[in-house]
């Protein structure tokens, strides 16, 4: 960052207006700009995996045929369990990065794909 010296500020207060633009002007425009990071299409992928595969578990704990469907005994309470833990995972993360969305866009990003993919695989 560009810092006045005393000369400078002296020099300052006999400013008169141009066309050119002074260093501080500069220095305040380009200084007030936070770096740009793309977005990251693995979040994306993995928010979306993840929300497949809890979206999965969700939908086999009410089908029949499934394994860990209704009536299978352990096997379903350890599956039906991990389903809804993922589930309250993924509200829990989404939540947070709703309330702290500048502060983590990158949990925002992978928490919203994710509650898409379980929302879209309840809905069908």
């Amino acid at each position: 960052m560009y810092i006045k010296s005393f000369d400078e500020r002296i020099d300052g207060i006999d400013w008169q207006p141009s066309a050119v633009p002074t260093r501080q002007m500069i220095d305040s425009v380009l200084g007030s700009r936070l770096p740009r990071r793309p977005r990251s299409a693995a979040l994306s992928l993995a928010g979306a995996i993840s929300g497949i595969v809890v979206g999965v578990g969700l939908k086999g704990m009410v089908l029949p045929g499934s394994p860990w469907g209704p009536e299978t005994g352990l096997t379903g309470a350890v599956g039906g369990s991990l389903a809804l833990a993922g589930l309250a995972l993924s509200v829990a993360a989404a939540l947070y990065a709703a309330a702290r969305g500048k502060q983590a866009p990158r949990l925002m990003q992978f928490a919203s794909m994710n509650l898409l993919m379980i929302v879209v695989l309840l809905l069908s």
